[in-house]
């Protein structure tokens, strides 16, 4: 009897002008709600070989919004907190409603190789690969722009990528020289993947990729790479074992009077292995050709140099779940400017990672 008369109490009530506005304005406000997320790093360092103190340091924070606008296009952003800036990454929106093709429009991560389109807290090593920021950028090359990928016809997965994006002088991020202000300066870049079964378990990714625009100074700089990817995922046991073997080659040159000069160039190739539910553990191998990095620094003028980098990387990630990590790596470099500079360098890292509300999945 209790039961029945809190039953129509509770009737009654939703039924009242006031209670029935309110569900109806907590409902539009949920919709219009976007998806939200934020992921944080945090990167403690140990490096007997540089010139900075030990210690644990805030490495960026990462604010992510995505929502459908309407049915045609859904709205993405990333907003990156570093101690130094806060920047838009990227601001983006993607067509929902062609058939095999999609157009992004905006602040974008260009669709170049595999390292090239992660965020840092996707990365598979603390450090990302030398070749990376003296090429495309450590992140990857960020701009605005457009960018079409059509989903090709044919039996195995195959993706055209093609995009074009702002004349954009060198900076901090971006080390490609885009930033001629001539009329036809229309910086173009390209991406073709193919992905295929080998087997019911392991899949070949295998792409190739450019990047073209003229510089300030009237010449063509162009970057291009490419990689090749095998993945592993065992049907009976996805979540406790798999592995990735994975490479990648980019190199990056100017292009006067008809004659192409390869200048920063340099490759990497590294096996994950998952051999536990909640641990992973990587091997990375990597040569730097002509690149400038930390470890090459003149002992006399305290400035950058160029040089060959050889590096090896090893490490081990406690995975308690799809949202946190903690990863610690140990690497060893060996540096060669040339005329006779050999220095060398030796770092342990351990990263935090955390991430909490809605994060959109990683390319695949």
């Amino acid at each position: 009897m209790r039961l029945r008369t809190l039953a129509r109490v509770c009737i009654a009530l939703s039924c009242m002008p006031g209670m029935a506005i309110a569900q109806t304005r907590s409902m539009y406000s949920n919709l219009a709600n976007p998806s939200i997320g934020l992921n944080a790093l945090f990167l403690g360092q140990a490096a007997p070989d540089l010139d900075q103190p030990y210690g644990l340091d805030f490495q960026s924070a990462e604010l992510s919004l995505i929502s459908v606008v309407d049915p045609y296009w859904m709205l993405d952003a990333n907003i990156t907190f570093t101690p130094d800036e806060v920047d838009p990454e990227e601001v983006w929106a993607r067509t929902t409603s062609i058939p095999n093709i999609s157009v992004k429009v905006g602040k974008l991560r260009a669709t170049f190789g595999k390292q090239g389109t992660l965020h840092t807290h996707a990365f598979p090593f603390v450090q990302a690969p030398i070749i990376m920021p003296n090429s495309i950028g450590e992140e990857g090359f960020k701009d605005a722009g457009v960018e079409a990928s059509w989903l090709m016809p044919v039996p195995w997965f195959m993706e055209l990528t093609g995009g074009i994006y702002n004349a954009m002088e060198v900076n901090d991020e971006n080390p490609l020289d885009f930033g001629s202000t001539d009329h036809d300066n229309i910086p173009f870049g390209g991406h073709f993947k193919n992905q295929l079964d080998i087997g019911e378990e392991t899949t070949v990714d295998v792409g190739v990729s450019g990047l073209s625009g003229k510089g300030a100074d009237g010449y063509r700089h162009t970057a291009y790479g490419a990689d090749l990817t095998f993945r592993n995922v065992p049907a009976r046991a996805s979540n406790r074992h798999g592995w990735i073997l994975e490479g990648e080659y980019i190199a990056r040159g100017t292009s006067e009077n008809g004659t192409f000069d390869r200048q920063q160039r340099g490759w990497f190739a590294s096996f994950q292995y998952r051999f536990r539910q909640r641990w992973w553990g990587g091997i990375r191998g990597e040569q730097a050709k002509d690149c400038y990095t930390d470890v090459l620094v003149d002992p006399v003028s305290g400035d950058a140099i160029s040089g060959d980098v050889n590096r090896a990387s090893a490490n081990v990630a406690w995975t308690p779940s799809e949202f946190s990590y903690v990863r610690l790596e140990y690497s060893y470099a060996q540096a060669d400017d040339g005329n006779g500079f050999k220095p060398t360098d030796q770092r342990v890292l351990i990263q935090f990672n955390y991430t909490i509300g809605y994060h959109p999945a990683h390319a695949y």
